[in-house]
């Protein structure tokens, strides 16, 4: 039906993510949590710039069930 709002629908952001291999991506705060557990990430972008792995300060913890409570920095990709 033309119209139709679809309320259970989500919608996911996207965070620019450079891998290890040199390889550039966009992908669900999710899996970018799943891939930092893996140590797959080289960069992801935050609101201030770009975050590097091993350099900058990250979360810490199990896929996002970290003690973080600070604000949303990863910059979604619009």
């Amino acid at each position: 039906m033309p119209g139709q709002v679809f309320p259970n629908k989500m919608q996911y952001s996207y965070i620019d993510v450079i891998l290890k291999d040199g390889t550039y991506h966009h992908f669900t705060p999710r899996v970018l949590d799943v891939l930092l557990e893996g140590q797959r990430v080289h960069k992801f972008k935050r609101t201030n710039g770009w975050a590097t792995v091993g350099v900058d300060p990250i979360r810490a913890g199990s896929l996002g069930k970290s003690n973080y409570y600070g604000p949303e920095r990863r910059i979604p990709v619009r």
